[in-house]
């Protein structure tokens, strides 16, 4: 995988995701199965670039480059993450292409609303 993802908990605790996407609880799940999603600080992809979000005060970074893409006052997120796989088959050439793009962000509930914020990594 072009990125890997890293969990950093409330207590200091860090969580990385294994290069097979196997879980430690369940070898028929991804690593992702094994996050406690109650406890999570921070959660960063790492590869060529490194993208994070913070789900204390819900920023992002772009290689160490913090901003964020809220003006309101949220609390209380919640880790969006999910990859979405593209294949293609040219038939042309015989030749089938994968592409993987990320998408990770947060979700909160304010006033009975839900409000989201997600980053897309291709």
């Amino acid at each position: 995988m072009k990125y890997l993802f890293r969990v950093e908990y409330k207590d200091g605790e860090v969580f990385n995701q294994n290069p097979k996407d196997m879980s430690k609880q369940d070898p028929k799940r991804s690593a992702y199965f094994d996050i406690d999603q109650g406890r999570i600080k921070t959660f960063s992809l790492i590869g060529d670039h490194s993208f994070l979000v913070d789900l204390e005060d819900g920023h992002f970074e772009v290689n160490g480059v913090s901003f964020s893409m809220h003006d309101e006052p949220f609390s209380d997120f919640r880790l969006i993450f999910f990859r979405r796989h593209r294949h293609n088959f040219n038939l042309k050439y015989q030749e089938l292409s994968h592409e993987i793009t990320y998408r990770m962000g947060w979700q909160c509930t304010k006033d009975g609303k839900n409000h989201q914020r997600i980053m897309e990594i291709e």
